[in-house]
């Protein structure tokens, strides 16, 4: 295959602007890049500039022969985290970060602080370049980590989220990137 610059990817955020969408588990998955979502996925608002951090992190062992010469490597553990940053303070993403049932209000919202594990969520994560189009699908993840919030005069007030993913009941892996007109975008 020879090397073509089309299918190098610049992600942004689509023009609808829907770029970061949760729902609860048990929902409906998409299964491409440009469907629809099911109506139980909830628009998150914006993202912040650094976009969307997939990490993968694999522990290996290597195993060395009499010698030093490594003869085998075997696999220890296998993590994957999403990294996002909400800008909004909507009622829907403060439910989304810090529990549904420790926020009140549409209008005027309260949120209770509560150190109570979040529950298990799907999310999902469009992206465009030109014609390219692309969706990251977290089918179980779990907020694990929230970042500093930051309430001054200077900065945006955002919610800096890692999500745990895992695998899920069925046995699925937790992360499903799709991707749909590759080769076309600008």
């Amino acid at each position: 295959m020879a090397a073509d610059s089309l299918n190098i990817i610049a992600a942004t955020i689509p023009a609808t602007g829907a770029a970061v969408s949760a729902a609860p588990l048990g929902s409906t998955e998409p299964t491409d890049a440009t469907s629809a979502l099911d109506g139980a996925f909830i628009d998150l608002g914006w993202a912040g500039p650094d976009g969307v951090i997939n990490s993968i992190k694999r522990d290996t062992t290597k195993h060395y022969a009499w010698g030093g010469e490594v003869v085998k490597v075997t696999q220890d553990k296998y993590t994957e985290t999403i990294t996002v940053t909400l800008l909004e303070s909507s009622a829907e993403v403060l439910e989304a970060v810090f529990g549904t049932d420790n926020v009140t209000g549409t209008g005027a919202v309260t949120v209770e602080h509560s150190s109570l594990m979040l529950e298990r969520q799907m999310f999902a994560f469009d992206f465009i370049d030109g014609d390219a189009t692309g969706r990251i699908l977290v089918r179980e993840g779990q907020i694990t980590e929230i970042g500093d919030i930051k309430y001054v005069h200077d900065d945006l007030t955002s919610y800096e989220l890692t999500i745990d993913v895992f695998k899920t009941g069925e046995g699925d892996p937790g992360v499903v990137t799709f991707f749909d007109s590759v080769g076309g975008g600008s």
